[in-house]
């Protein structure tokens, strides 16, 4: 855990855990190298100047990055938090972020499906990957306490829009791939995928999807960076069969996509 490049003290991280006013992104580095390096970079510079009216010296945190990773073995997930040590509840200032980095092995097997439960909730400032995780977590827990395994979001008009942590796409039986459009945080692997998906023969939209319409539907599937893909099995009581052939498919262009140096 570090701090603008050096050790963290608890003096450094009392301001974010007292107050919690900051933002971050989330990635995964493997020999030195980061699937949409630069999206991560161009989300940073984003929330700073959104939270902070400031920019933040992209080579400085590439050259944090790569010290705080370069002698892990195997991927490592890493997560870069904007904040600021000098933060004053009463006046929130201007002025340049401090830089956190916090690291741990990446998990390595695919991750299981998962059941998810929907509840009505929009987060503040959707498009900031704020660190004002309450609400969210929150709405996780309760739905786990329900027998599910996670939690997706619906707006007031009961459309569909993200998960607790993670963007959702659906699939149809013709292998045509919808992203609901929604008041979303583009996540960095989304962004990818809407890319990468065309390249490799699927046919890809963006549309409002009103829960009414999961019966039109075959699969679901959660993305974010440190799991990748994950296919969806229920959302409530609509159910969807697992496609290994998809499934594959699907990870394999994520794969697919070059990472990019530190």
């Amino acid at each position: 855990m570090r701090v603008n490049g050096l050790p963290a003290t608890a003096e450094d991280l009392a301001p974010l855990a007292l107050y919690g006013y900051g933002s971050f992104t989330s990635l995964v580095v493997d020999v030195g190298r980061v699937q949409g390096l630069d999206l991560h970079m161009e989300r940073l510079q984003h929330d700073a100047e959104f939270l902070f009216s400031a920019r933040i010296d992209e080579a400085r945190v590439r050259r944090w990055l790569r010290e705080a990773t370069t002698h892990s073995i195997g991927p490592v997930s890493a997560r870069i938090t904007l904040f600021q040590r000098a933060f004053s509840m009463s006046r929130p200032a201007d002025g340049p972020p401090d830089v956190l980095i916090t690291t741990r092995p990446n998990p390595t097997a695919s991750p299981a499906a998962i059941r998810v439960a929907t509840t009505v909730f929009v987060r503040d400032a959707p498009e900031v990957k704020h660190t004002g995780l309450f609400a969210q977590l929150h709405r996780r827990r309760t739905a786990q306490d329900r027998g599910f395994d996670d939690i997706l979001f619906v707006d007031t008009h009961d459309h569909v829009s993200e998960g607790a942590t993670w963007n959702i796409a659906f699939a149809t039986a013709d292998g045509r791939i919808r992203w609901p459009r929604a008041d979303v945080l583009p996540g960095v692997t989304m962004r990818l995928l809407q890319a990468a998906l065309p390249r490799q023969g699927f046919a890809v939209d963006s549309a409002p999807v009103h829960r009414s319409d999961l019966p039109d539907f075959s699969h679901a599937f959660a993305t974010n960076a440190v799991a990748g893909i994950r296919s969806i099995t229920a959302i409530d009581d609509q159910r969807f069969a697992l496609n290994a052939e998809l499934e594959e498919s699907l990870r394999a262009c994520w794969t697919s996509v070059p990472a990019q140096e530190l």
